[in-house]
């Protein structure tokens, strides 16, 4: 289908194939941007059901709007076709992130586990039930955001069932008990199974549970009591490592109450590691290093696994050695005095290392080449390997302007994160402000957004910088969010500046045509102007300049072209239709 017409969406590309049809990226013809457009397969178009759960999905995508899901654009027909657009995200699914870069830090898991959190609460709050959580339906964008994609089996609990009975969907790899079985009933707490597996991948870079068949998986799911990540990760908080086997309890009941609470969880693991506090920790120990990965149904006893050990037993009178292998005994004293050797080198080595710890110059440069990284990831490392060694060991170096100026590049990522919770229309228990400076930015994001919208960025500018008027710098609770503040008024003035930049330039465009007897083309330019910018209140004074009376007052827009009128399409846009991309957000 590519180069074809889907309604209002031109197709461009392959995003992925799956059971049920393609995702294509498109280009929408009515706003320009990018789309991802799901179609149906010929086949299954004509099964009921198949066709029912392809529908579904795109009423259940079209009630959602969170940051953390795919957000819909439009749902339709055309010429037999049956397709709903949604987003496009730019970035790459968790699935190939554990691929290309293997098992994640654990700040980072807990980073990414709570926007999939909200993002499963959010359905559960609105009687959703996703059924398919799993590595490749989690995408990444390249600034750390998930966005939680394919609803094609979700389970609207207040909906008719449409699976059928005995039937089991879902993919064994991340299936809880209860989804196999099909006792007790499939509910939210389902999903935190799957959550507590991904989890566990993310963190050792497998499965919990491998075997060669579907059968064998789920059997494991079943029966075999979930392992723990410490025994495959050499550092993890004792709470995460907990909370990972908590979720893949095999009793719904023994799980926790909701995704909300497993938030606040890592939430807690989160900020204590933010404030500096001790975290405890499990350190593995080398006898919890499996070298033998665990697989479903075939895992190797450990008595029958190598040693370098001899073990002697007697039977019968006789001894018999129950080694696979044993050491020459010409070679054991040099392997002996080896390892002497190499336990003095590594103990040396930490004492040098104790004892001449990094230089400054050493640290800071380290930290400036992950600072000049796009990714928030990268900060995250500078800070805790390089500027709080450097500022602790060396506390009047040079460098305190660019090191606190990082610092501020790095709490204002954090904090425009967590102004996106308080920007929501949907309140939340996320979306609460904790203090006054949230409540402050709540208030005055209303404010400015208002006016932006109505065209006035002048007084949006006005409210940003009364907001950073009311905050302190020295406030440890205050500055984030007079950071935010200074940027939104920066970037709005920008936004002035080169607005009013460009009018100015169609305008003296105007002139010049009308000096040249071009009047027609001279009008047809002011028309122009008129239609696209007279709404805004920054540019009024330049038409004023330019010889012409003020524009007048705005009106509503004329509806975009329905795609409805198209005699092939009958396509049904979504709240967003015309919205942001990712990268707006």
């Amino acid at each position: 289908m590519i180069g074809e017409k889907l309604g209002s969406f031109q197709v461009e590309a392959i995003l992925g194939t799956g059971a049920m049809g393609v995702v294509y990226r498109a280009i929408s013809e009515t706003t320009g941007k990018l789309a991802a457009v799901k179609v149906i397969s010929g086949e299954l178009s004509q099964k009921s059901k198949s066709y029912e759960r392809f529908r579904r999905e795109a009423e259940i995508l079209k009630q959602f709007r969170h940051p953390n899901i795919v957000r819909f654009l439009a749902v339709g027909r055309s010429q037999g076709t049956s397709y709903f657009a949604m987003e496009y995200v730019a970035g790459q699914t968790l699935e190939q992130l554990l691929q290309s870069k293997g098992p994640r830090p654990w700040r980072e898991i807990v980073e990414l586990a709570i926007q999939i959190c909200e993002a499963l609460h959010y359905a559960h709050e609105h009687g959703v039930v996703h059924r398919d959580l799993k590595p490749s339906n989690l995408m990444v964008t390249e600034k750390g955001q998930v966005k939680l994609t394919d609803f094609g089996i979700a389970k609207d609990l207040d909906a008719t069932a449409l699976t059928a009975t005995g039937r089991t969907l879902g993919t064994a790899a991340y299936m809880a008990p209860e989804q196999i079985r099909g006792t007790p009933e499939v509910s939210h707490k389902t999903d935190l199974y799957a959550l507590g597996v991904v989890l566990y991948q993310m963190l050792t870079g497998r499965p919990p549970f491998e075997g060669s068949s579907a059968v064998v998986l789920m059997h494991a799911h079943m029966n075999q009591p979930p392992p723990r990540p410490s025994a495959k990760v050499a550092e993890i908080p004792v709470a995460l490592d907990k909370l990972v086997v908590q979720l893949m309890a095999k009793d719904p009941t023994d799980r926790p109450w909701d995704a909300a609470a497993v938030a606040v969880n890592l939430a807690e693991i989160r900020d204590r590691a933010s404030r500096g506090e001790t975290v405890p920790m499990v350190w593995a120990t080398e006898g919890d290093q499996e070298v033998f990965p665990t697989r479903a149904g075939t895992e190797l006893p450990r008595a029958d696994r190598p040693t370098v050990d001899a073990k002697v037993t007697k039977a019968k009178g006789k001894s018999k050695s129950k080694a696979r292998f044993r050491l020459p005994e010409l070679n054991r004293g040099l392997f002996e005095a080896l390892g002497m050797f190499l336990a003095l080198v590594a103990i040396g080595g930490f004492i040098g290392y104790m004892l001449w710890p990094p230089s400054a110059p050493y640290l800071y440069r380290q930290a400036e080449l992950l600072m000049a990284s796009e990714h928030p990831r990268d900060w995250e490392t500078a800070r805790e390997e390089y500027l709080d060694p450097l500022d602790r060991r060396f506390a009047n170096h040079p460098y305190k302007k660019t090191t606190n100026a990082w610092r501020d590049k790095l709490l204002l990522y954090r904090t425009e994160e967590r102004g996106r919770y308080l920007e929501s229309p949907h309140p939340t228990r996320f979306s609460e402000p904790k203090n006054s400076a949230e409540n402050d930015y709540q208030a005055f994001f209303n404010l400015a957004a208002k006016a932006s919208k109505e065209g006035d960025d002048l007084s949006a500018v006005k409210y940003w910088e009364e907001m950073a008027g009311k905050l302190h710098a020295d406030n440890a609770t205050e500055r984030p969010w007079l950071l935010v503040a200074r940027k939104r008024v920066d970037d709005l003035k920008k936004t002035i500046f080169e607005r009013r930049r460009f009018v100015a330039e169609l305008l003296q465009r105007a002139l010049q045509a009308e000096r040249l007897g071009q009047s027609t083309e001279a009008e047809r330019i002011r028309s122009d102007v008129k239609s696209r910018y007279a709404k805004y209140t920054d540019v009024k004074d330049l038409f004023l300049t330019f010889g012409m009376e003020e524009p007048p007052a705005t009106t509503a827009p004329a509806p975009a072209p329905s795609a409805a009128s198209e005699p092939t399409t009958n396509e049904t846009p979504g709240p967003d239709a015309g919205g942001s991309t990712v990268k707006d957000q």
